[in-house]
């Protein structure tokens, strides 16, 4: 109960923050026979404990309608042993610096490199498809940090905690770009 409550939680905070907008992004922690996923369509601010989803090891819908990109967290989960949550969300400054073509290799703060560790870009694939759910998580062995193209950003982490927590400071330094390069003009 714990873990729903968090996932609750998260979701509703990410939302404030402004990182996911109305039912859009979803997030998930793992369980011991599968893992808990943000519904389909839902709102997130104001999401539930009894609207939660649950997806068991096979693949298989047991609870609720889940978000469209179940796939992707099911498949980082099984490809990554350390991965305990994944966290996806439509960031506006990571958006716009993925839109105007930034490499996210040259942070100016140097916190970007020892926080986040390398960043790795995605190529733009179909949100909801499964060459997404298979690219995504094959990067997701290795990097913590994943833009998808034209789509948002992907993080996980061996905690809840850990994976918003990435997302944030994520979202903070892509901000920080972005002004950056407004004020350079």
């Amino acid at each position: 109960m714990k873990k729903l409550k968090k996932l609750c939680f998260f979701a509703k905070y990410l939302s404030e923050k402004g990182l996911i907008s109305g039912s859009e992004g979803n997030l998930s922690i793992k369980d011991k026979e599968g893992f808990w996923i943000t519904p389909s369509g839902k709102i997130k601010e104001i999401l539930e404990i009894k609207d939660l989803c649950f997806i068991n090891w096979k693949g298989e819908a047991i609870k609720g309608n889940p978000s469209s990109e179940w796939g992707m967290h099911y498949k980082i989960y099984l490809k990554n042993s350390l991965a305990e949550a994944v966290v996806h969300t439509h960031p506006p400054f990571t958006l716009a610096l993925s839109l105007s073509g930034f490499d996210f290799t040259s942070f100016s703060l140097p916190e970007a490199g020892f926080l986040l560790g390398e960043i790795k870009i995605l190529p733009y694939f179909q949100p909801g498809s499964s060459a997404l759910w298979e690219f995504a998580s094959n990067l997701a062995k290795n990097y913590r940090v994943i833009v998808l193209s034209q789509h948002g950003a992907l993080t996980w982490g061996k905690s809840i905690e850990e994976a918003v927590n990435l997302t944030l400071i994520f979202e903070k330094l892509c901000k920080i770009e972005y002004l950056k390069k407004k004020l350079e003009g």
